[in-house]
């Protein structure tokens, strides 16, 4: 089957890490993988992680670019050349530039994941009914954003669920840190979006937390857009002002999350909304006790696996307090993580994540 990945850009960001491990394995399972990047947002060491067979198509659009028409043009006559089966959107805005492309090609299956809540609150109803008569196929990557999805109006019919997976291989190497109570090491994985991601809420609870941990450290990995960096700065200064600067750490991104993850005690999850939670399975996958925001996405794997704690959402004290509980019962937490590694093998692994795609795919 001839697959084309639609995407914006191709950072180092959750979406962009997971569709480059859907195309492995789909290259992997010996369907024709093509993946097509809009703007110029490219990450080299990311495109570097592709299998050689994956066919790239990079347009390099500028960012901000007011050209609304020609990627409609250059993505129909691709998906023509390339006699495309199935266009697989992982971008919100992405199924608009498939406009053209199902006059030309109606045979073409269009298929999109919606990757977070709320994204249909702010566009206008006119936009809704084009997704819906371009897309023929909508994914919610949790039961939340499907909810969300049939509110906005689509037919539930067209509608399905299904996790987000990674490849559980990278993580099955052996826990190395050795645990210290008096040095305990905090990680949280996400881009530096704090109105978002949580950062802040994460960056008071460390200021709380160090009151009886002063040896307490937060690793955030994670990069910064240019949009953010206002964000970001306000961050630093916080760490400045509460003298927290030898507690926090930002490292921007990084290529090797299992080898990162290796060296924390505890991962946090602080978004305040979220759709899924590909870090807080990350983590599960490498035995990492895991804290996050009792919100839909996050929620939903925390109470469906039974596995991990849940602070309340935005609640820097709730946050922290969550924090000590683990630190007081770690040994017996530890303990038990072989259950996150099970659990993360049966239901968030690439490989069945994206047996699920193909049937979506191959359904007429």
């Amino acid at each position: 089957m001839k697959i084309m990945y639609l995407l914006f850009s191709f950072t180092v960001g959750g979406t962009e890490r997971l569709v480059a491990d859907i195309c492995n394995q789909m290259d992997a399972q010996n369907e024709e993988v093509h993946l097509y990047i809009i703007n110029d947002l490219i990450d080299d060491n990311l495109l570097n992680t592709l299998n050689k067979n994956i066919h790239v198509k990079l347009l390099k659009r500028k960012v901000g670019s007011k050209d609304k028409f020609s990627p409609l043009f250059e993505v129909a006559k691709y998906i023509k050349e390339n006699r495309i089966e199935v266009v697989h959107c992982n971008s919100f805005n992405a199924p608009e530039l498939l406009v053209l492309s199902k006059i030309i090609n109606p045979k073409c299956k269009v298929v999109s994941t919606i990757h977070g809540i709320d994204q249909f609150k702010n566009i206008g109803k006119n936009k809704i009914l084009l997704k819906d008569w371009v897309c023929d196929q909508f994914i919610g990557i949790s039961d939340a954003v499907v909810e969300d999805i049939v509110s906005a109006g689509i037919d539930k019919k067209k509608v399905v669920r299904v996790y987000n997976g990674i490849e559980t291989k990278k993580y099955e190497c052996a826990r190395l840190k050795k645990y210290d109570k008096n040095a305990i090491v905090i990680g949280c994985i996400a881009r530096i979006m704090p109105e978002l991601k949580g950062q802040d809420i994460l960056l008071e609870a460390i200021k709380l937390i160090k009151i009886q941990h002063p040896n307490v450290l937060a690793l955030f990995v994670g990069g910064v857009a240019e949009k953010q960096r206002r964000d970001f700065e306000q961050l630093k200064k916080y760490v400045k002002e509460n003298s927290l600067e030898e507690n926090v750490k930002f490292l921007g991104n990084i290529d090797n999350i299992p080898e990162f993850l290796n060296e924390i005690d505890i991962c946090v999850v602080p978004s305040r909304s979220e759709g899924f939670g590909l870090a807080l399975v990350e983590a599960m996958a490498m035995g990492v006790p895991c804290i996050a925001s009792n919100i839909a996405g996050p929620r939903e794997i925390v109470m469906n696996e039974g596995i991990g704690e849940l602070f309340e959402n935005g609640d820097s004290k709730s946050l922290s307090k969550k924090i000590e509980e683990v630190i007081s019962k770690y040994d017996d937490i530890k303990k038990a993580t072989w259950k996150y590694k099970l659990k993360v093998r049966q239901n968030y692994s690439i490989e069945y994540m994206c047996s699920r795609l193909l049937r979506i795919y191959t359904e007429k």
